[in-house]
């Protein structure tokens, strides 16, 4: 048995090989794009609001005229594709999922430097007894002291056991994200902030999409 098909009528390539090029093209934007407005705005996660539904919106316009080439009818049939029954549901899980560990992370960490503060900071003075410095940097340093220190056994076994605590020990929780999102300079909150973003308003352009691309599928 082939390992792929036959390329269905109208494809340039296979629909896999097309979805993975869309894919990797859009990250090889919208990642140097995030990193440059992180760099602007610093800790403001404000400025990277309408960013990703500016390159879709401008690689969606320039599709439809046609001044993309191939990779423009690639581009539509990816975005057609997403209307379809199954991959509907596929979207709205992935949204879900997606929006759910979002908002629980960026609440937790908030939680850690407000409620949980006093805890966060008796954490971080702990480390700091054992020679293990964390300031509000991204700190290479701490996190490989950190993880010198931790075998992997013991790191794969907290990872999964981070999921129980946020039922059996929030506090716990929520003051292990507020310390690592500090010693990797707010990267974690920053990340899931542009998460939650970035699922938001994909969702909204595949839904305003959904009429002008109609004809693709």
């Amino acid at each position: 048995m082939a390992v792929f098909k036959k390329n269905p009528p109208d494809y340039l390539l296979h629909p896999f090989l097309e979805f993975l090029i869309v894919t990797l093209s859009l990250i090889a934007i919208l990642v140097p794009l995030r990193i440059l407005s992180k760099m602007i705005f610093v800790d403001e996660w404000i400025g990277s609001v309408g960013v990703i539904t500016v390159v879709f919106g401008v690689i969606l316009f320039l599709s439809m005229k046609e001044k993309l080439g191939n990779f423009g009818q690639m581009f539509l049939r990816q975005i057609t594709k997403n209307h379809t029954r199954k991959q509907k549901w596929i979207i709205f899980s992935q949204t879900g999922l997606f929006l759910s560990l979002g908002i629980l992370t960026i609440f937790s960490i908030h939680a850690g430097n407000t409620e949980y503060y006093l805890l966060k900071e008796q954490v971080i003075a702990e480390f700091g007894s054992k020679g293990i410095m964390i300031d509000s940097d991204l700190n290479f340093d701490a996190i490989n002291q950190i993880s010198s220190q931790v075998s992997p056994e013991q790191q794969v076994g907290a990872i999964a056991a981070l999921p129980l605590l946020t039922i059996q020990n929030f506090e716990i929780f929520s003051v292990v994200l507020a310390v690592t999102d500090q010693m990797m300079g707010g990267w974690v909150m920053y990340f899931w902030q542009i998460m939650v973003i970035e699922t938001v308003e994909i969702s909204i352009f595949l839904f305003i999409t959904r009429k002008f691309t109609s004809k693709y599928a």
